[in-house]
């Protein structure tokens, strides 16, 4: 929860004005984007869009790394280095990432800046698909895109600009797009 006000008063010292804000429906999302839009005074609503849930990972549900890696050592080692987008009995990446853009492109559709928060999976299906992953991005916390939305309708252009990290960096040097 401090990580999470951390978060929005690093937004709020970089002149973050959302004129919307949206979490996944997942209950630890939905409270970290009610503790960030405290710390910007937003007072509008907070879009929860289920489109933003994390990857199911099928068998992996519901089990620790050390679970996974008694089971599936080679495939775990294989997912964290990005050579495995599925797994066992789990969504489908490319389905995943095509939900994780259409949630973000219905979400951004509108407002000059939107703040969303999702899950780490979300964020790195997002940077595959907006070009802009590389080997061993990991979002350990509150971090992810300032992402430009070029275009209306239901399929405007994202456009990844900077990486943001909102917890590792002071907050002066959290600025949004340049």
């Amino acid at each position: 929860m401090e990580q999470a006000r951390q978060a929005g008063r690093a937004l709020a010292m970089a002149g973050t004005s959302p004129g919307a804000m949206a979490s996944s429906d997942l209950a630890r999302a939905r409270s970290t984007v009610a503790l960030i839009a405290d710390e910007l005074g937003y007072a509008g609503p907070l879009t929860v869009d289920a489109g933003l849930r994390e990857q199911d990972l099928g068998e992996w549900n519901g089990l620790t790394n050390d679970e996974i890696a008694a089971v599936w050592p080679a495939e775990l080692d294989a997912r964290r280095a990005g050579r495995l987008e599925d797994v066992p009995g789990g969504e489908d990446a490319a389905v995943f990432a095509g939900r994780c853009l259409g949630a973000l492109a219905r979400i951004v559709g509108g407002a000059d800046e939107t703040v969303v928060v999702a899950h780490g999976g979300v964020i790195i299906a997002l940077e595959r698909a907006l070009g802009v992953w590389r080997d061993g991005n990991r979002h350990p916390h509150l971090g992810g895109w300032w992402v430009e939305s070029q275009g209306v309708g239901p399929d405007p252009e994202l456009v990844a600009l900077r990486k943001v990290d909102l917890l590792a960096s002071p907050p002066e040097t959290v600025t949004g797009p340049a």
